[in-house]
């Protein structure tokens, strides 16, 4: 089966209400008209409102949508996550603190239920944090400060988010992949996502007609390559 991963460097207030071209290109990618979505919201601490809003927007699409959550009792039995995972087409991780993110999957082996979902050809996406998760490093600001934090590592390289919209990303994420010699090492405005199939880079997808998806290069340029557009 095709292992599936789709990235997004960040979205809107507004994408976060309404289906966008990288959400449709999501439910498009899981092969079925009518996919379970299983929303994993630990990264934002299982924001209430958050998770009733992606809800409402995926059903809007026909979607089933189903929360996993950590924060919020009913606390899940071990049994019950893994047939939440064992349900869902699509496996969408939102955005919010990477390192807790992290930290509470180790302690409740969600990192091994991914790997299955993977190889059972699972649809695995998300945004910011839910996005640099996938990568062997991201570019984070977890910490307080810009640092290139450890991920699952299902993709090879480094991912960065927000790539054009905060202060101080783009020069920190440059230097921190020249000083580690990482690579590949990619980067993402908000509205842009990348789909990498069989770990390999397959399709950009875009919201807007603004905002870029970049990969860096040995050359002297911080940027060397712009992805091209699929959609």
């Amino acid at each position: 089966m095709d292992r599936n991963i789709i990235v997004i460097g960040g979205e809107s207030s507004e994408d976060m209400t309404r289906m966008t071209r990288i959400d449709e290109y999501i439910v498009a990618s899981s092969g079925k008209t009518q996919p379970t979505v299983l929303y994993i919201s630990t990264a934002n601490g299982d924001d209430r409102t958050k998770i009733a809003d992606f809800t409402l927007k995926y059903q809007s699409a026909g979607c089933t949508v189903v929360p996993l959550t950590f924060f919020i009792p009913p606390f899940p039995a071990p049994g019950h996550v893994a047939a939440l995972f064992e349900q869902a087409d699509i496996i969408y991780v939102a955005g919010g603190n990477t390192r807790a993110l992290l930290a509470i999957w180790r302690e409740f082996d969600v990192t091994a239920l991914l790997k299955q979902a993977q190889e059972h050809g699972k649809v695995l996406c998300g945004v910011s944090a839910g996005a640099i998760c996938w990568f062997d490093h991201g570019h984070s600001d977890s910490g307080g400060v810009y640092a290139l934090v450890d991920g699952l590592g299902f993709l090879p390289g480094a991912l960065c988010p927000h790539f054009s919209s905060e202060a101080g990303r783009e020069s920190s994420f440059v230097e921190l992949v020249r000083l580690k010699n990482i690579h590949p090492a990619y980067a993402l405005d908000d509205g842009v996502a990348l789909h990498f199939k069989n770990g390999e880079y397959h399709a950009t997808v875009h919201n807007y007609t603004t905002g870029s998806a970049y990969e860096l290069s040995n050359t002297s340029e911080p940027i060397a390559r712009k992805r091209p557009t699929a959609l």
